[in-house]
């Protein structure tokens, strides 16, 4: 991984200012450790930017490795954004410190400049961040440094994990990429006893309503069991847990036949409409497990036989293990909201390091494309994986080897910044209250964005447990809207299938409108919708009348659910509706602004249907004079029908109208509520 090389402004309490300079180019170099991909790992490119793991400082591909023999000598020399005057070096050396024997500095003509000699002491240590003050240095700006490595004065690998250079004696510092503002007393809180046992739990996937909670079980006496003569462990299976009305987990089950079977079973990613689960593996006819991924949907009672998710050109590489020997395929995935963006954590044959995150797009086939490495900025030369990405499609949540941070595998988040989904910001640790020492991952979020789901061994009660969190401000997703109902036929009430387009009429990352996936059968639909922006609404359907609407999310800052159901009127002669967007001033007879839509909506199927004709009727309430209501009434259609003529150019013939005033009510006139509903006008369809 190339690293992002910036200029850290650091201030002595004396209010006194230091500037810091990492390197940012490597100019030359003697050797470097390569592996058989020729990958970045260990080559000379580590040492260049911030550190990569400090302080964790153990051995890691994300550092300058040399490949001389352990009796000569190699060097380095690299290059910094601008030259300035050198009174301190800070070198990382992240494993086997001591082999520097001389380090040289470099002006702008290249003259060369000696500022240490080693005098044969090596440290008793097997790691440093050390400070080299040079005893004379040059009047002069620098702009480049050397570093010779002795393989005499240590022996085995040694490793350089970044090297800086200042215009002060102050002692140059770096600190993790931390979020800002992590509350004192964040705690993460074990599930208990009834979610977690004396056994791993891992993988936690929570539905985006926050109701159920997928993970995965290993070695649980309970899973699914080998065949007798099989002498392999019990294995994995995937569970899951509902909350009940007390807001508690109920105790878990297994997911039984055909997801769990005698083999390793992980459940992998959900979207939102709470009835599809993507799981490990490909389910093979033949009864095998090959890599990749299924997918399975419950259909109300049962879940379907999973089905392969076809992603172009997969590879899921494995690592050899260099205390084992055994090849190690470790694959993790999350999937957005309306399965349009698969985001998977793998190895391939051209990688910044060992697994990487890489992005798919859903393609009109259902398959999903090539993926595509999500960019440096993210992905190391060491492991990045577990990704999340969260409900606003623009928030990645992920764990990593390769980023700074306090153990084994700590989590990270970074937001996506345009639609390339390789540009992202510089990733922050979500701190020590949620990262420990030991391996950390697999974030899950409902939509609410208020807590997130994780595994840790960190005080747990077996292996793996599952943890909740607590999220705060800095490490929140963007607020989201859960929008659901169904699509109705108005005629009958009946569920039918039609696509609902969003369009946002600002701007955004997450392209130029949000479409989801509707139930067939019953015409039920969930939505997932970024908060901040007002949204235009369609719905099309052949043989009905398609509606506009629009939904004004701009000024919503927090998580919120929408209940809106939608009537699609049948297209067939003698079906009556009432024009409800159709809206006159009280008393009066001329449209408000509000009607124009609907009324170009009526102009467009009947210029689409070009033998079709209509009734249009006018009501009142009971309110003053009889007649008045009924001329009123003969206005206000006229009104309509006038508009659909001059502005639609609808042929006059094809119109008739009625005025009734106040007869035939709908409601009761006794409240002024009950008033406005008798007054209306219907439109029927007399002719196709």
């Amino acid at each position: 991984m190339f690293k992002k090389v910036f200029i850290l402004l650091l201030f002595a309490y004396s209010a006194i200012s230091q500037e810091v300079l990492w390197a940012d180019k490597v100019i030359e170099v003697s050797s470097e450790q390569t592996d058989q991909y020729y990958s970045p790992k260990n080559r000379g490119i580590q040492i260049l930017g911030t550190p990569s793991i400090y302080p964790q400082m153990t051995a890691t591909p994300c550092a300058w490795q040399p490949n001389g023999s352990d009796f000569g000598e190699d060097y380095i020399k690299v290059g910094f954004e601008k030259a300035i005057k050198v009174k301190q070096i800070a070198l990382i050396e992240n494993w086997n410190p001591g082999a520097v024997a001389r380090i040289f500095g470099y002006d702008a003509n290249n003259l060369e400049y000696l500022l240490y000699q080693s005098n044969g002491n090596t440290p008793n240590a097997r790691k440093r961040f050390w400070r080299i003050y040079p005893e004379s240095t040059p009047d002069i700006e620098l702009n480049a440094i050397k570093l010779v490595i002795n393989h005499r004065l240590t022996k085995g690998i040694k490793q350089y994990d970044a090297i800086a250079i200042s215009d002060s004696d102050q002692p140059i510092e770096f600190d993790i990429n931390l979020a800002e503002d992590i509350p004192k007393g964040l705690k993460k809180k074990n599930l208990g006893n009834i979610v977690n046992s004396e056994f791993g739990e891992v993988a936690p996937i929570i539905t985006p309503d926050g109701q159920t909670l997928y993970f995965t079980r290993l070695d649980h006496p309970g899973n699914v069991q080998r065949p007798k003569n099989d002498e392999r462990p019990v294995g994995q299976d995937i569970w899951y847990s509902e909350l009940n009305e007390m807001g508690l987990w109920n105790m878990p089950l297994n997911m039984g036949e055909p997801i769990n079977n005698e083999f390793d079973n992980a459940a992998a990613t959900a979207p939102a409409n709470g009835k599809t689960l993507y799981i490990l593996n490909v389910y093979h006819p033949s009864g095998k497990m090959l890599k990749g991924l299924s997918k399975t949907v419950y259909d109300g009672n049962n879940w379907s036989i999973p089905e392969k998710v076809e992603i172009k050109n997969f590879q899921a590489l494995g690592e050899v293990d260099p205390y084992t020997n055994v090849v190690k395929i470790s694959t993790e995935y999350t999937i957005s909201h309306d399965e349009s963006v698969l985001v998977m954590g793998l190895q391939r044959s051209q990688t910044f390091g060992g697994k990487d995150l890489y992005v798919s797009f859903k393609q009109e086939d259902g398959s999903y494309s090539l993926p595509k490495n999500m960019g440096q900025v993210i992905n190391t030369a060491d492991n990045e994986g577990s990704p999340f990405l969260s409900a606003d499609m623009k928030t990645l949540y992920f764990n990593s080897n390769g980023h700074p941070g306090y153990g084994d595998a700590d989590i990270y988040v970074t937001r996506r910044l345009d639609d390339t989904w390789t540009n992202w910001t510089e990733p922050l640790n979500l701190g020590p209250q949620i990262n420990s020492d030991k391996w950390d991952g697999y974030f899950s979020i409902p939509a609410s964005g208020d807590f997130a789901y994780l595994s840790s061994k960190d005080h747990s009660i077996g292996g793996e447990d599952i943890f909740k969190i607590e999220l705060f401000d800095e490490i929140k997703p963007d607020p989201m809207v859960i929008m659901n109902g169904q699509i109705t036929d108005a005629s009958n009430s009946e569920g039918i299938y039609a696509p609902i387009s969003f369009v946002p009429r600002i701007d955004s990352i997450q392209g130029p409108k949000i479409e989801l996936q509707i139930n067939r059968q019953t015409g039920e639909y969930t939505a997932m919708i970024p908060a901040g922006n007002i949204y235009d609404i369609s719905l099309e359907k052949s043989g009905f009348i398609g509606i506009n609407d629009s939904l004004n999310l701009l000024d919503t800052k927090d998580f919120k659910e929408i209940q809106k159901n939608f009537e699609l009127i049948p297209l067939r002669e003698g079906y009556n509706m009432i024009l409800k967007n159709v809206a006159f001033e009280q008393g009066k007879f001329d449209l408000t602004p509000s009607s124009f839509d609907a009324l170009e909506k009526i102009t467009s199927i009947m210029r689409e249907y070009p033998t079709m004709s209509i009734l249009l009727e006018g009501y009142t309430d009971n309110q003053g004079d009889f007649t008045l209501n009924v001329q009123l009434a003969e206005n206000r259609v006229n009104a309509v029908k006038n508009y659909l003529v001059e502005k639609g150019k609808i042929n006059a013939d094809r119109i008739e109208t009625k005025a009734w005033g106040p007869l035939k009510p709908i409601s009761s006139n006794a409240t002024p509520e009950l008033r406005e509903k008798n007054r209306r006008v219907e439109f029927t369809i007399l002719k196709m």
